[in-house]
């Protein structure tokens, strides 16, 4: 069970929440002035490319001048059908390589072994609103991701159109957000297993001897959220996060 979970936390975290396309990644307009300090703190996620997650947060902390940390915590729909509570953070540092733009920098996540990935503010007033934009470049391809941040749970849906607007005129699409719910979140010290560790853990090959002996525990685990004549045909992470939908109005389509 526990091998189960662990492999479906690193598929979600891993294969959704981006946009991929060909080519380069969209040119985008950092903030001017941008005030550092002012942006630290914890927002919570309003909208963001892909449908997996809900109670989603992000908390900046400055190190250094030219560096931050930025730490993700949120809970997946799959999992809530498991009937577990559970914690799941994820914490990245953010590099300012231009001290004279430093709305644009990069950002490096730990479960991330493709590289770091450009991680732009676009716009933010500081206290209410935020708007950023994330890409990496693979290859012929480019994998993006935005998200619209409030200081609250909430945002004057006047605000949320005129952050979509923005970037629409970077080629990103706002029609990729899906909103963020925050009702009935698991709080701090109150779940049951703490997921922290996930995507380190299958990284390293903690669990099971290999990845295929993993997928296969995993797919005997999830409680009929996949067919059984689909089941056999699944070979990798892939395969068994197209089966699951996460992206597309499958099982974890909570909205």
């Amino acid at each position: 069970m526990q091998v189960a979970i662990l492999v479906l936390v690193a598929v979600v975290g891993s294969v959704t929440s981006h946009s991929i396309d060909m080519g380069s990644c969209p040119r985008i307009t950092p903030q001017p002035d941008f005030d550092l300090q002012r942006f630290t703190g914890t927002w919570y996620v309003i909208e963001v490319f892909g449908r997996q997650s809900k109670c989603f947060t992000l908390t900046f902390n400055q190190v250094t001048d030219q560096t931050l940390t930025v730490t993700e915590a949120k809970e997946f729909y799959l999992i809530d059908k498991l009937n577990m509570d559970y914690a799941h953070t994820n914490t990245g540092t953010l590099t300012i390589e231009d001290p004279s733009m430093s709305a644009k920098m990069r950002v490096r996540w730990p479960d991330n072994i493709a590289g770091s990935a450009t991680f732009t503010i676009m716009d933010t007033d500081y206290d209410n609103y935020a708007l950023f934009a994330e890409c990496q470049k693979l290859f012929l391809i480019s994998r993006s991701n935005a998200a619209i941040l409030s200081r609250n749970n909430t945002l004057d849906p006047a605000i949320i159109e005129q952050l979509k607007s923005k970037l629409d005129t970077t080629g990103l699409d706002s029609t990729d957000f899906a909103s963020q719910r925050h009702d009935n979140c698991i709080k701090p010290g109150e779940s049951d297993s703490d997921l922290s560790f996930i995507f380190n853990e299958v990284k390293k090959g903690i669990i099971g001897s290999a990845g295929d002996s993993a997928i296969d525990e995993a797919k005997k685990n999830i409680f009929g959220l996949i067919p059984d004549d689909k089941l056999n045909t699944i070979t990798n992470e892939e395969q068994l996060a197209d089966e699951l939908s996460f992206e597309r109005g499958g099982p974890m389509n909570g909205f």
